[in-house]
């Protein structure tokens, strides 16, 4: 029999695209690997994860300390990890292969400074999402038996600022499921609560729609609550940039996510 491999597909806004203070560690994971669209390549998995894509499709640039931010969100749809630091995936697959002993390959597809709207079905950064995630798919299946496929989301910070309803947003992630359960074959969304952004009850509107659709539909997994406690602890968040999390902070995300991911299918 083939090995077999699970699919773990990484979105959200800046905090899933990495943007800590620090390149903290970049020791391969052990039994994963990171799929590359530009390429078409399996690497092994390890900081810094990502790759910037262009809407056109072509290479982009890193998003690095001179960057000027607004042409660089104008002219990408998916971004890496800032300045090459830190990101959370690596920590995330290090947790769940601990809980499942299988081999993952990791799709990272997030970009800061997004809105829910902006991976929704029809969007370009849906499209971008899809596109890179079905290629990691065919990619895998020529190497390995596909487990599961699963999708982790970060997100809802700029939400939040923009005083996106609990239902709106709710309802949102039912279609952004609804697309990736049907083009991809996601079995389940698991999210990584998001913490305060905009520092008052607008913030609620967002984690409280992530609470809910947890507890109300049986496709979404609540992996990891801790970022808004980690919001009130200075070694968790980036000294650099507000609201984001240090390295410290994002490895720490995605241990207790992965590790929580690990076990849902191994205990469940």
């Amino acid at each position: 029999m083939a090995n077999v491999a699970d699919i773990i597909i990484f979105g959200g806004q800046s905090n899933m695209e990495g943007q800590t203070e620090v390149l903290s560690e970049c020791e391969v994971v052990e039994g994963a690997f990171e799929y590359k669209l530009i390429g078409d390549s399996l690497v092994p998995l390890k900081n810094p994860v990502g790759e910037d894509i262009r809407y056109d499709g072509l290479k982009g640039e890193p998003f690095m300390q001179d960057t000027d931010a607004g042409k660089w969100l104008a002219d990408h749809v998916l971004g890496s990890a800032c300045y090459g630091h830190t990101n959370m995936v690596p920590s995330f697959c290090r947790a769940y292969i601990k809980g499942r002993q299988t081999d993952v390959i990791a799709v990272h597809a997030a970009k800061g400074s997004t809105v829910i709207k902006n991976w929704l079905p029809d969007s370009d950064g849906y499209r971008a999402l899809v596109t890179k995630a079905a290629a990691a798919i065919e990619k895998a299946k020529k190497q390995y038996e596909i487990g599961h496929i699963y999708f982790v989301w970060l997100h809802g910070e700029s939400d939040a600022v923009f005083a996106n309803s609990r239902e709106n947003y709710k309802d949102s992630l039912r279609v952004l499921m609804g697309g990736l359960a049907a083009e991809l074959g996601v079995e389940k969304f698991g999210i990584i609560r998001v913490g305060a952004f905009a520092n008052d009850e607008r913030d609620f509107e967002i984690i409280d729609a992530q609470d809910e659709i947890c507890e109300e539909d049986e496709r979404f997994l609540m992996l990891c609550r801790e970022a808004l406690t980690f919001n009130k602890m200075p070694e968790m968040m980036n000294p650099y940039v507000d609201g984001h999390y240090s390295a410290r902070g994002l490895e720490e995300l995605g241990r207790i996510a992965g590790g929580a991911l690990g076990g849902f299918g191994r205990v469940c």
